[in-house]
């Protein structure tokens, strides 16, 4: 089970930060290499929506697999994934919707921690 600081870290810092300020390009570049941690959290805290769109942006990668390596990160989306810089542009606007209220989410899944340790 994933700790509340993590999960907090994992969404609200690195998906949410990050896809806020440069959408998936940006959550792929600088936090890529948590991505499945980042879905497990979101599965934790009942996001399936979010999930789900995260699984389609990470299908867009060559066998949804994505780099640990920063500069791998870059060049593949650079130069495959995302070379005109719109591969993501429907999960982009579907994620700024935010079909699952994160922020509430995170502060149960933290509660409920509390609760049970």
């Amino acid at each position: 089970m994933l700790s509340p600081e993590e999960v907090r870290r994992l969404i609200t810092i690195q998906l949410e930060g990050d896809v806020n300020s440069d959408g998936f390009d940006g959550f792929f570049l600088l936090s890529g290499d948590d991505t499945s941690e980042t879905l497990a959290a979101l599965e934790a805290i009942g996001a399936h929506k979010t999930a789900a769109i995260l699984r389609r942006a990470r299908a867009k990668f060559p066998n949804a697999t994505i780099p640990d390596d920063m500069e791998a990160r870059r060049a593949l989306l650079l130069d495959v994934v995302n070379p005109d810089g719109t591969a993501f542009e429907t999960e982009d606007a579907d994620f700024y919707r935010y079909e699952d209220d994160l922020e509430g989410m995170v502060s149960s899944y933290e509660s409920r921690w509390t609760q049970t340790t």
